[in-house]
């Protein structure tokens, strides 16, 4: 806990570099002076003045950000392998061609493309579900010895 009453030892403006203080022995350093640079024309210690430059190009108007068009590739992929194999494939194609549009840009095309591959995931997945469900119905038939 400090004492009330003691203070830092103050700044003295004619130091020249570090003085070893409370005791400590000073090894072999040199001591430098700070180096004075030559007073610049329409400078004034003290006052910074900054200065704004907006550039624009001419003939351009403003950019709009525009969000890329979703591809549903993992539902594709998922399609693919668990629900309808050939309409997975097709959901996949059309996948690729979104993502293909969005990279270039062309968000009519990726609308378009993303579209489809929805349209044709959601048929898979509803193909899959339904194949899913008769085939649990036939095992169930199966092994109480209805069928």
């Amino acid at each position: 806990m400090a004492t009330q009453g003691t203070y830092p030892p103050t700044y003295n403006d004619d130091q020249q570099g570090f003085q070893p203080q409370y005791g400590q022995q000073q090894y072999g350093q040199q001591q430098y002076g700070q180096q004075q640079y030559p007073a610049q024309q329409g400078y004034t210690p003290g006052y910074t003045q900054f200065t704004n430059v907006v550039t624009t190009t001419p003939g351009m108007g403003p950019t709009i950000m525009v969000s890329h068009v979703n591809d549903y590739m993992g539902l594709s992929i998922f399609t693919l392998l668990c629900c309808c194999l050939p309409l997975g494939i097709a959901a996949i194609v059309n996948s690729c061609e979104a993502q293909d549009a969005n990279a270039q840009g062309d968000m009519v095309r990726a609308q378009a493309a993303s579209g489809r591959a929805r349209t044709l995931n959601f048929i898979a997945l509803g193909l899959g579900i339904f194949s899913w469900i008769i085939g649990v119905i036939l095992l169930v038939l199966m092994f109480t010895g209805v069928l």
